[in-house]
């Protein structure tokens, strides 16, 4: 009896730690792999994506789909999202000990998930859903076949994306970390090493513009830099072109830490453990952003931009920014490992020289700060940048050019597309002797050699077209007058056997906007698949025997409309 006291008071301790603390650390979790072979990645955890770092981990599915998608703890089913790009189907599962795990890319849910999830969207007449059961409403024990993988959403060949999240907080933590294993025996690659002048008094080997040496392997794990001659002043900061590969993929993966060294001193490190999701567009002023425009790179940079908030940073004397105002030498060495511990090194010397000469730099344009409203006017048109949108302070430019093609304005120059924006800046164009008829239509779009590259939504306040761009570069105004296009990708009259229909759904210019199917004047569900243009309707057992009239409907974000009528037999 007293044995089984103490094990009854043991349990309610564990109970209260898990009530008070609600989390145990990744280490003394017991997770298991989310599927059944062997982990292969195709991804891994905060590389470097297109304006935001990966929030989990990619495992390769040999290419197919139709894998079972297991349970790695106890746990309930706290929300369900579905959307024809990004994560596609989505599943997220809340564990009792702190974590929630998420399952992306998803071709199929389990019965009861997708029985669920087919009754909301008939409820809300919408494929797009994002719902949140009932608190263990469906529940699922370590180890259940809860979806199978997929290729859906954004995702640009078969895999499963799965993450793990901090229940409270949603902060997403590196899976690696609790203990997954994918067979990794190979040091990080080193690609360039990038010297950058912080100001325009800096300099670097007799000019004010960055250096980028490339690098030579010397050993397995050693790399040297291929210059004998390195002189600089004023403030520096450096960066570094690496990315790592696993055993058994050729995918070329972010890194786990990076750490520089000068002079025997750390000045620098960071480390993939975790991040919010709310500092994850801060990648843009994480790496080289205009290295990465101009010259598809993305070199990552040892110093931190003024308006630059990501927690990754264990290390950072003096932001990374480093002032040289002597005359000596220096030694300087840069660590790079992955997850496992594989490592790589990269060696070089160089010497700072005040008794340099400031070569003369002229900056033409207005200055923004980054902490400040900036606004900008010019014939037609108008721009206004919220506090902390830019991550440094610019010298502001704006040219305009004459319209060509179908761009009823001229083509404004804003800034230049090599400096990144974190927050949505206002645009506002006024056009001259617009028909009536054609207000409705006129949308602002990115223009790059001079064709339309996206359009924006936009609308009209008083006599202006305005939108919102997270880019800067070219943007004119186009009358988008065109419908979107609806073509039979699999169908015929008899699909009395048929397991779907599908549709191809195209728009040219401002963009698809809404998609909706009627089966004799009642609601149908469409699957639309964003990056293929493709809807599907999967026979449901909604549509009942005999001869049917189908309608289609689509618009684009100007509300030009596409009506496709079809009679089949079912």
């Amino acid at each position: 009896m007293k044995y089984l006291y103490k094990l009854h008071m043991l349990l309610i301790s564990i109970l209260f730690c898990f009530t008070v603390f609600g989390q145990v650390p990744p280490s003394e979790t017991n997770f298991i792999a989310p599927l059944n072979i062997p982990l292969v990645l195709a991804g891994t955890f905060g590389e470097l994506r297109s304006n935001h770092f990966h929030s989990g981990i990619d495992i390769k599915t040999k290419g197919k789909e139709g894998f079972p998608v297991i349970a790695i703890e106890d746990g309930y089913v706290s929300r369900v999202k579905v959307t024809p790009g990004g994560y596609g189907r989505a599943l997220y599962l809340t564990h009792y000990n702190g974590y929630v795990s998420v399952y992306a890319h998803l071709k199929d849910f389990h019965t009861n998930i997708a029985s669920y999830l087919i009754d909301q969207q008939y409820s809300r007449q919408k494929f797009s859903v994002d719902l949140f059961p009932d608190k263990e409403a469906l529940v699922y024990e370590k180890g259940d076949t809860i979806a199978w993988t997929g290729n859906s959403g954004s995702s640009t060949a078969p895999h499963l994306h799965f993450e793990i999240r901090d229940a409270k907080t949603q902060k997403v933590i590196n899976p690696l970390l609790f203990g997954f294993k994918a067979k990794d025996t190979t040091s990080p690659t080193i690609k360039n090493l990038h010297i950058y002048p912080l100001d325009h008094q800096a300099i670097i080997n007799g000019m004010n513009d960055t250096l980028r040496i490339p690098v030579s392997k010397v050993t397995p794990n050693k790399y040297l830099i291929n210059h004998d001659n390195i002189i600089l002043d004023g403030l520096i900061g450096f960066g570094i072109d690496v990315y790592d590969q696993l055993d058994n993929a050729p995918n070329k993966n972010g890194v786990y830490s990076i750490e520089l060294n000068l002079d025997s001193t750390l000045i620098y490190k960071h480390d993939m453990d975790g991040f919010y999701f709310s500092e994850t567009r801060y990648i843009n002023s994480f790496i080289d952003y205009h290295a990465k425009k101009k010259y598809a790179i993305k070199p990552q940079k040892s110093f931190k931009d003024p308006n630059n908030k990501l927690s990754i940073y264990d290390t950072l004397i003096n932001d990374g920014r480093i002032f040289f105002n002597s005359i000596e030498n220096h030694q300087a060495e840069y660590i790079v490992k992955d997850i496992e511990g594989n490592t790589a090194r990269l060696n070089f010397n160089f010497k700072s020289d005040s008794s340099l000469e400031v070569p003369s730099v002229y900056k033409q344009g207005e200055l923004f700060m980054y902490n400040n409203e900036n606004k900008f006017h010019d014939k037609n048109i108008s721009l206004i940048l919220q506090p902390n949108s830019l991550y440094d302070n610019i010298n502001f430019s704006y040219k305009v050019l004459k319209g060509q093609n179908n761009l009823i304005s001229d083509i404004h120059c804003i800034h230049h597309e090599e400096t990144p924006i974190h927050t949505a800046y206002s645009i506002a164009i006024a056009v001259d002797s617009l028909e009536v008829s054609h207000r409705n239509k006129a949308v602002i779009c990115m223009i790059q050699k001079e064709s339309v590259v996206y359009c924006l939504p936009t609308k009209w306040i008083d006599d202006t077209l305005r939108a919102e761009s997270r880019t800067f570069g070219q943007y004119g105004v186009v009358i988008d007058s065109i419908a979107p296009s609806i073509k039979t990708k699999s169908f015929s009259y008899d699909l009395s056997v048929a397991n779907s229909m599908s549709f191809i759904i195209e728009d040219t210019l401002s963009g698809i906007n809404t998609y909706k199917a009627f089966v004799d004047g009642d609601w149908i569900l469409l699957d639309y698949d964003a990056k293929n243009k493709k809807l599907t309707h999967y026979f449901d057992g909604k549509i009942k025997s005999g001869q049917h009239e189908l309608e289609i409907i689509v618009t684009d974000m100007v509300k030009n409309e596409k009506r496709l009528k079809l009679k089949f037999v079912r």
